[in-house]
């Protein structure tokens, strides 16, 4: 029995391999396993979404995925022949990436796995779990890879499996749903075809539905639902068919197209932590392809995850958590939700098509639809449970728009998660209210504020100060102690793009979620005296107490 100081996560897909990256970035040792014996060759999920691409910013790899991937800035839904409705996704705001990717899932698979070795890490392929006994202070696994049978003893494994996931298997954690009566055949490769290439199409049809989305170099994937196939037919034959039968302009695959066929199930994991055993991504949650939110939401699954698991206290390591799982299982609901909803849509025939292509025409003419669907999708405005009201724009609980805040060259709040640390950004840059200095003296220095120590005052926060000029920085820099960066905005721009004038400071999670909105005075000190102790520790401290806390 060997006895390792490394976090096991199972599965090498995006979800391992996030995870496997915010903990090495941290320090904390990890061991990823996987029981392919190479890497997945096929393209599986396709579309990543700005959210998705803001986490790999922080990751160190959006650049390598960005250069890779196509912009798709279109979405189109057709039924009867005509195009019914448009979603054109150049509306989101908020985010430096403007559009989803289309990239299949190896590539990007390929960027993360790069990155791992940068850092140290590497993927063991070939190794299955067998078996997992936890305890309240480790989890005793046994392992079958090419050196033979293994037992060793870890702080926590995390299921990061897919759908057939052996984590959960052995966790005793159920995993309810229900499964589409249609199969799916699926193909990437050429194709001849006037459809936009750089957009997605959706076919409503009485035959069911087809889609056809762009792909980097030139190439489409195309996949349809059938009624049912028993696997005797050529699977590109049978979607060749569907294609002409339900596509008004010809989509003819090339013949050397790499083909799959898949069924569609919506499931849930009962829980994502049992003890120390977590469960992330395709393994704790699977939905239809409708909407591309699967690989998205598993890679913010491991993001917000891996930093909770290095923190150094043992505490917060329970307390934040209790709060992944509910945040993360609350998003799960969500998705798979959205995406039934939208895979029954394209279902419907009939009068219930008829009152489907009416609903999206109307929702099309009065610019309904893109203004609600295109931040749905991306799940911009998503905001998690439990949080104070918003304050403008800044709404707790919410990813934090990526405003810019000022300097030369430009500074945005997102580059300020690039450390990995919690952010405490204060807005003083409008000059608006008597006697702010003092007053943003005080939002700086939370500790005197509150009996419980605020996340502020954790030693690995950075702290980051918005000014109207050099004279304004000084007059503030003598009342604090700490170590601050000041960012010159002289127009106030900041405010502006939050819509809060006057100081006010917003507590950043290192997963881009604000988690407190603050204000001078009375609102100041009673939202400081609901603060639940001390969240978040150094980006990069040692890793004993991180793998050695208390199991929930």
């Amino acid at each position: 029995m060997r006895n390792s100081p490394e976090i096991l996560v199972v599965g090498a897909g995006p979800t391992g391999l996030t995870l496997g990256i915010e903990l090495l970035r941290r320090g904390v040792p990890v061991r990823i396993v996987d029981r392919e014996d190479r890497p997945h060759p096929h393209s599986k999920a396709i579309v990543l979404w700005p959210r998705t691409l803001e986490v790999f910013r922080r990751l160190g790899v959006a650049e390598g995925i960005t250069e890779r991937g196509l912009a798709l800035p279109a979405a189109n839904y057709y039924s009867g022949g005509r195009r019914v409705a448009r979603i054109d996704f150049r509306t989101l705001a908020g985010s430096r990436y403007g559009t989803p990717l289309s990239l299949p899932q190896q590539q990007t698979e390929a960027v993360l796995r790069a990155e791992l070795r940068r850092l140290g890490g590497e993927v063991e392929f070939g190794v299955t779990l067998r078996s997992l006994q936890a305890s309240a202070e480790r989890v005793r696994v046994g392992l079958d890879g090419p050196r033979g049978p293994e037992q060793a003893e870890v702080p926590w494994v995390v299921g990061c499996d897919g759908a057939h996931s052996t984590v959960r298997s052995l966790a005793g954690i159920g995993f309810h749903g229900l499964t589409y009566p249609q199969t799916f055949l699926l193909a990437d490769g050429a194709c001849d075809t006037t459809l936009a290439h750089d957009e997605a199409h959706y076919f409503m049809t009485d035959r069911g539905v087809l889609v056809v989305v762009g792909l980097p170099d030139g190439q489409y994937r195309v996949f349809g639902g059938v009624g049912s196939y028993d696997g005797s037919a050529d699977p590109l034959a049978v979607l060749r068919r569907a294609a002409q039968e339900r596509s008004p302009v010809p989509v003819r695959m090339d013949a050397a197209a790499r083909t799959g066929v898949f069924r569609v199930h919506a499931r849930q994991a009962d829980r994502f932590q049992a003890g120390r055993v977590l469960l992330a991504g395709d393994a704790a949650h699977i939905h239809s392809p409708a909407g591309g939110q699967g690989l998205n939401t598993a890679v913010e699954d491991a993001h917000a995850l891996g930093w909770r698991l290095a923190l150094p206290d043992a505490d917060a390591v329970e307390r934040e958590l209790d709060r992944w799982e509910r945040e993360r299982r609350q998003v799960a609901a969500e998705v798979v939700g959205d995406a039934h909803r939208q895979t029954r849509m394209w279902m419907l025939t009939g009068w219930r098509g008829q009152a489907r292509d009416a609903a999206l025409a109307i929702g099309q003419r009065t610019g309904l639809l893109n203004r609600l669907l295109p931040p749905r999708m991306a799940r911009l405005h998503h905001t998690h449970p439990g949080h104070d009201a918003p304050v403008g724009r800044l709404v707790p609980g919410r990813r934090v728009p990526d405003a810019p805040l000022g300097g030369l060259p430009l500074v945005h709040v997102h580059d300020l998660l690039e450390a990995g640390r919690p952010v405490l950004l204060v807005l003083a840059s409008d000059g608006s209210s008597a006697g702010r200095d003092r007053a943003v003296a005080g939002l700086l220095d939370t500790t005197g504020a509150s009996a419980q120590p605020s996340p502020a005052d954790a030693p690995g926060c950075l702290r980051v100060l918005t000014v109207p000029g050099p004279a304004a920085a000084e007059s503030v820099r003598a009342a604090v102690h700490d170590q601050v960066r000041l960012v010159v905005d002289p127009s106030g721009q900041a405010h502006r793009h939050v819509g809060v004038p006057g100081p006010v400071a917003v507590l950043i999670r290192p997963d881009g979620v604000v988690d407190r909105v603050v204000r001078p005075g009375r609102e100041y000190a009673d939202t400081a005296r609901r603060a639940k102790g001390p969240l978040w520790g150094p980006a990069s401290a040692g890793t004993s107490s991180r793998t050695g806390g208390s199991a929930r």
